[in-house]
């Protein structure tokens, strides 16, 4: 075991951009000059319950509730708040020019840009979300960002914004973990080398060195956690970090297979199950007695592990091949054992599996077929395949904590000419001239195995993280 310094960030960096909020002492901008200037230009199409877009605009309550595809404003985050951005930046706009109406002026665009920054408060002060306690974590690795979604109502509620922190554009933060009572998140940052610890108010409190981080696995037993490396380290260490959460130390701990991937922490955090993506071999490691046992899988070529998920019960994983496309199941009962006892064929290149809480469901996107395999655990067999408008080149995967939802996100990168390797499918519901390759967020209803609501997030949605129960 290899003891690696780390750098803890002792004073936390309030940023009052990202904060969830109270009301600061400063004077806030007051609603009622925004809702004169929505009455004035926006109300006449925005009211009612024929309001075009099925957005109303003639209150409070109804602009933050926004409409049946998503939110018209991020608080604290006027740049990416769509209320702003077709006001400005709408192709054959700016709205609502485009219908022939008068469009607003740079002084109520100023109004109503600086009320969003200061957290698009009610007259009364309130800060739209404030308690939202079912939030859903989503990495933007092509935007530096973070987006945190409500889970109540499926929304973008927030941004995180790394290059506020002064990292890079292509920072790349790639995974995220959070504690089980949603008290601090962490994320991996790929080109900066770096894991980063934050609050519930969204306030870096902590930051450690680590190369090419990928995947992270949160022990909810002990009080490590775990990273491996990022498919895109060509030849990182044959090591894991583990690390302290309270004081963000870590240590590395060497599992001799390269590039090692996928992540997941056994049944009460006795075992940690880790994969190469360049060869067939798996690895269970004991934390307490730092054991490993290696086993290694035939094939004539490398199935490429990309992630793990492991059962609510603790008693079942499974494991996730880009190059073979298969669903492999493991019996935890027979650990350190890592041989399959059962293999399911899915479509192309399932990426991040993730369990119901029920156990019964196993939901992947499978990033090169544009589609979600669902897979009934009892029978081992697919269910369903859902395929559908947001599924594009999908990566992460989420559930929310009484299983309703599932959420899957998509990366929806756009390829050079005459690359086939992906089919670039979502078409933004606006064009503002530079999101044609916006990210999204899939809702899947868990019911009805159809999906209920595309949210669109910033560049390049990658791997998500969300509190294992409701707080």
């Amino acid at each position: 075991m290899k003891l690696t310094s780390a750098f803890l960030l002792c004073i936390p960096l309030v940023i009052a951009t990202l904060g969830i909020g109270v009301r600061q002492d400063s004077a806030a901008i007051q609603y009622a000059q925004v809702q004169q200037v929505l009455d004035a230009k926006c109300t006449q199409c925005h009211a009612g319950p024929q309001a075009a877009r099925g957005l109303q605009l003639d209150s409070w309550e109804h602009l933050i509730a926004g409409s049946t595809h998503g939110e018209a404003v991020i608080p604290f985050d006027a740049e990416n708040s769509l209320l702003i951005e077709l006001a400005t930046k709408l192709v054959g706009g700016p709205h609502p020019t485009e219908v022939g109406a008068v469009r607003l002026t740079d002084d109520e665009l100023s109004l109503v840009r600086n009320w969003v920054e200061e957290g698009a408060r009610s007259a009364t002060g309130e800060v739209p979300f404030a308690d939202a306690d079912r939030l859903l974590y989503v990495a933007n690795q092509a935007a530096a960002l973070v987006s945190v979604i409500d889970m109540e109502t499926n929304m973008v509620i927030r941004t995180v914004d790394l290059q506020d922190l002064g990292f890079a554009e292509t920072t790349s933060p790639h995974h995220i973990a959070v504690e089980p009572d949603g008290s601090y998140w962490y994320v991996s940052l790929i080109s900066a080398n770096t894991v980063l610890k934050f609050n519930r108010r969204n306030e870096l409190v902590g930051r450690l060195a680590i190369e090419r981080p990928g995947l992270l696995a949160l022990d909810p037993a002990s009080d490590k956690l775990y990273v491996a490396r990022s498919m895109a380290a060509v030849s990182p260490p044959q090591e894991i970090g583990v690390v302290r959460r309270g004081d963000m130390s870590f240590e590395e701990v060497g599992v001799f297979v390269p590039r090692p991937h996928a992540l997941a922490i056994g049944p009460r955090g006795q075992y940690v199950f880790t994969a190469s993506l360049a060869v067939n071999q798996l690895v269970t490691l004991n934390p307490e007695t730092e054991a490993l046992d290696l086993t290694t899988l035939e094939g004539d070529r490398p199935h490429v592990f990309v992630g793990f998920a492991v059962s609510p019960d603790g008693r079942a994983m499974v494991g996730t091949t880009e190059l073979t496309s298969k669903v492999f199941v493991f019996d935890l009962d027979r650990v350190p054992d890592l041989t399959p006892v059962d293999t399911i064929d899915v479509n192309a290149a399932p990426w991040h599996p993730v369990f119901t809480p029920d156990g019964r469901w196993v939901y992947v996107g499978n990033n090169r077929a544009n589609s979600v395999t669902v897979v009934d655990m009892q029978a081992r067999e697919v269910a369903a395949v859902i395929e559908g408008n947001g599924l594009a080149q999908p990566h992460g995967s989420a559930v929310s904590p009484d299983g309703r939802y599932v959420y899957i996100s998509s990366r929806n990168l756009a390829m050079p000419e005459g690359h086939t390797k992906y089919e670039h499918r979502y078409t933004p519901r606006y064009d503002l001239g530079d999101n044609a390759t916006v990210g999204t967020v899939v809702v899947i209803d868990t019911r009805t195995q159809t999906i209920e609501k595309v949210i669109e997030i910033e560049e390049y949605g990658s791997g998500m993280g969300t509190a294992a129960t409701r707080r």
